[in-house]
């Protein structure tokens, strides 16, 4: 399935990964990292990284989501959108995930959409396409079938107002880190620390140059205060490579999913 957003005439691919498309980089995979790959693995048995896990659909699609709530992970709305747009459920959240093992497995009760988004879709032959005027939706909630196990923390997120975002972003010279499950490394997680937020688009995404590839749809693009990481947007798409000079990769901050977010962790504690 392809999915993509319209934006500015281009087609900007939003890339859960299928398990079965794993492998070696190639040279259009490579032009998606700005001229380099900055990644490097991260300790998945560390802080903030150990909050962070690959989420599979029912679909057998991979993506990154992370822990905001004992029982509550937060994603890309993608990542759920199966044949023809349908909606494709998550089955579980693995924390620690290392090659095939993990350090702990959870099944999923329930994932939220938000309907804009799910409405919004244009269905063509060649794909399902993500409108720009739906695109800050790109966002989802999971409930787990339990909490996870105390040593995990849930990862704070920016709490504040797009304009305070922006002066955040501002004053850490737009240093972020993006950190995820993308496909070339088989299940070992990269992070690119201190990449570049490169601004704020009026519907709220993020615009960044964090080298992203399938399977890091949904990770967390973190800013440090204070040495500690909060959540300041969840990654949603990049572009083809043909058009990589043209367009940054698209993140939905968090200014845009907060209350809905908060609204469906209450709910679930009632």
């Amino acid at each position: 399935m392809r999915l993509c957003s319209l934006l500015l005439s281009l087609c900007l691919a939003l890339s859960p990964l299928s398990v079965a498309n794993a492998g070696k980089l190639t040279k259009e995979q490579l032009t998606l990292f700005f001229g380099k790959d900055n990644r490097v693995p991260v300790p998945v048995s560390n802080a903030p990284w150990k909050s962070i896990g690959e989420i599979v659909t029912r679909g057998e699609l991979e993506c990154t989501g992370t822990l905001v709530a004992p029982d509550v992970v937060i994603t890309a709305g993608h990542c759920f959108l199966g044949p023809n747009g349908t909606l494709d459920p998550a089955v579980s959240f693995s924390l620690g995930q290392i090659g095939d093992s993990y350090q702990q497995k959870i099944g999923v009760k329930e994932v939220y959409v938000s309907s804009k988004l799910l409405k919004g879709l244009i269905r063509r032959k060649d794909g399902i396409y993500i409108p720009p005027k739906v695109a800050a939706w790109d966002f989802a909630f999971v409930r787990l079938n339990s909490k996870v196990d105390k040593a995990y923390s849930p990862i704070p997120y920016f709490t504040g107002t797009q304009n305070e975002l922006s002066d955040l972003l501002e004053s850490l010279n737009y240093n972020v880190t993006q950190a995820g499950y993308p496909e070339d490394t088989d299940n070992i997680m990269m992070a690119h620390k201190n990449c570049k937020a490169t601004g704020l688009l009026e519907d709220g995404r993020m615009g960044h140059q964090c080298d992203t590839l399938s399977g890091d749809s949904g990770s967390p693009v973190f800013a440090f205060i204070d040495g500690k990481a909060v959540i300041v947007a969840v990654q949603s798409s990049a572009p083809i490579a043909s058009k990589r000079k043209a367009a940054d990769n698209m993140a939905v901050s968090a200014p845009v999913f907060r209350q809905a977010l908060e609204a469906f962790i209450r709910r679930g504690t009632h």
